[in-house]
């Protein structure tokens, strides 16, 4: 019992002096010997072999495309192409169809034709009211005759004297006079279409074989056109395609 009594004296006295700061840097040591291994286990997991890691570095290299080269797309044949490329791939053994040229829409029968460059235009040969209109159909009523017929032409009404001007160029075919519808002169302006001026002036500007623009006076209007006496003054105007009568307003502009 006294040399248990001894020792725990002797020890107490140890820890009172240096003995106690002696304990606690060997903890110290423990503690920090403990965080080196630590540190030095983690570090090597991240490092990891420098032996594996140049054969990575190498197989990296190796599955690497060329410098400057392009990346190709590797399609199986049951997927769809990538979207935007505006090609479907073709059975096996069939040939695309060629590219086709786009149809062109033929003009419907019956629409109006467009006037094509160099084709003749047409202006109204005196600048009157329309006093009767075209009625090749339909009967209209002639004050003059006194009855009901058809109209093959316009009456423009126009002072006696007034010239009476070319609706488009052309070449003066025929001068006479009718007994109807009085001195008449014909102008010929190819495409087989030709404008007729009646009720004019005995004394016509122009003769047959004539070339005249449009424009170019004609002749005056007068009162030689009996069938029409009994109207006011004007001028009886026509014209014809193919030898047929046609409505005026298919040429010249409205009156």
């Amino acid at each position: 019992m006294e040399e248990k009594k001894g020792f725990s004296k002797k020890l107490n006295a140890f820890f009172a002096g240096k003995g106690f700061y002696i304990v606690l840097l060997l903890c110290a040591v423990l503690v920090g010997t403990s965080f080196w291994l630590v540190g030095r286990g983690s570090r090597a997991d991240v490092e990891g072999d420098p032996a594996k890691e140049a054969d990575i570095t190498a197989s990296a290299q190796e599955s690497a495309p060329p410098q400057g080269s392009v990346p190709v797309m590797n399609i199986d044949e049951d997927e769809h192409l990538p979207l935007g490329t505006g090609v479907l791939p073709a059975a096996e053994g069939e040939e695309l169809p060629e590219a086709q040229a786009p149809a062109v829409h033929e003009e419907l029968p019956g629409a109006p034709a467009a006037v094509s460059e160099g084709e003749p235009q047409f202006i109204r040969p005196v600048d009157g009211a329309l006093l009767r209109g075209y009625s090749a159909e339909v009967l209209s009523y002639d004050r003059t005759m006194a009855d009901w017929r058809v109209h093959r032409g316009w009456d423009i009404a126009c002072a006696a004297g007034e010239p009476v001007l070319a609706v488009s160029g052309g070449t003066v075919t025929a001068v006479y006079e009718d007994d109807l519808l009085g001195t008449v002169v014909e102008i010929d302006h190819g495409n087989d279409v030709v404008s007729v001026y009646a009720n004019l002036d005995v004394s016509p500007a122009v003769g047959v074989g004539q070339t005249v623009r449009c424009g170019d006076t004609v002749g005056t209007a007068g009162a030689t056109a009996l069938a029409e006496s009994g109207e006011e003054a004007h001028l009886h105007f026509a014209m014809r395609r193919g030898g047929n009568s046609v409505d005026p307003g298919e040429y010249v502009p409205e009156v």
